[in-house]
């Protein structure tokens, strides 16, 4: 797996621990691990697909932050 994307799944993983999580929030981030660690030919756009998804979840603003980090870092390893 890449480094980059090792980073990005132990930021997640960070996040689905938060207390203040929701737990569609928390399942929601589970997937998208699944899919960055399945190292799928379109796993970064799947997952960037799962993280706008995440965006329209009532969620507190920290997390929506951590969120939008997230897809910023998964942004620039498709350049």
């Amino acid at each position: 797996m890449n480094v980059r994307i090792q980073e990005v799944v132990e930021y997640l993983e960070l996040l689905k621990e938060d207390i203040d999580a929701s737990k569609r929030f928390k399942e929601k981030t589970e997937i998208i691990i699944a899919i960055l660690t399945s190292n799928g030919e379109l796993a970064i756009e799947k997952a960037l697909i799962g993280l706008e998804e995440l965006n329209s979840l009532e969620m507190s603003s920290y997390n929506r932050t951590q969120v939008w980090d997230v897809i910023s870092m998964l942004e620039s390893l498709k350049l």
